[in-house]
């Protein structure tokens, strides 16, 4: 197989991630007020949205705020538990009280279909294919990667999110919708405990060393 391009190779100086868009933290119902409280009247933030049940209608659900800092954002998802256990319950039990889920990048809207490309040469894989969006002023792109590794059920595993929004400088939004159709979507993966991982190693070059540190 051809070795991918090295990233210390050719546009070594133009990084395909420009910034990151949110980090989700888990947490539990009867801690997100609390955490709510630290991330909003302690660090600054703006409460964006406060759904305390995504999907009411379905066998489980999570609440979800958002807390806005201008350049990125927090996202508090606490599972909630009915006929079936959420996912995001899971992951709490597994891993504790606030922890990191995901953390969303977000790469050059511009190069989006570009970055896809490039990254699949170097053997990530996507959850699903990517889909877009409108949220307030802005169109946004974006795919899920798979979870970082299969020894676990994939409700217990982090992942990667890559997020493009059109429009220079566009703030980080969310909405109810997008928090429904994106909890049903990990749901049915935790349900069918697909264990698919994110990368294929494959495609790392043999004998890759990084680059000497630059300051």
């Amino acid at each position: 197989m051809e070795n991918p391009q090295s990233w210390h190779g050719e546009g070594a100086n133009q990084p395909w991630l420009e910034t990151v868009d949110h980090i989700t933290y888990v947490v539990r119902p009867d801690t997100i007020k609390k955490w709510g409280w630290w991330y909003i009247d302690a660090l600054g933030g703006k409460l964006t949205l406060r759904s305390d049940d995504v999907d009411p209608k379905g066998k489980s659900s999570m609440m979800l705020w958002t807390i806005d800092f201008g350049k990125f954002s927090i996202a508090l998802v606490a599972g909630i538990d009915r006929e079936e256990k959420s996912h995001v319950t899971v992951f709490e039990e597994t891993h504790g009280d606030r922890t990191v889920q995901h953390v969303a990048y977000r790469p050059r809207e511009e190069r989006f279909e570009e970055f896809l490309e490039h990254t699949k040469k170097h053997g990530m894989k996507l959850q699903s294919a990517p889909f877009s969006r409108e949220e307030g002023d802005y169109s946004v792109r974006q795919v899920f990667a798979n979870p970082s590794h299969v020894e676990s059920n994939p409700g217990k595993v982090g992942f990667d999110e890559f997020e493009a929004r059109a429009g220079e400088h566009s703030r980080t939004t969310f909405s109810h919708k997008t928090g429904t159709d994106l909890y049903r979507m990990a749901q049915a993966l935790m349900n069918k405990d697909k264990r698919r991982p994110m990368l294929d190693w494959s495609f790392m070059p043999e004998g890759w060393e990084p680059p000497e540190v630059k300051s």
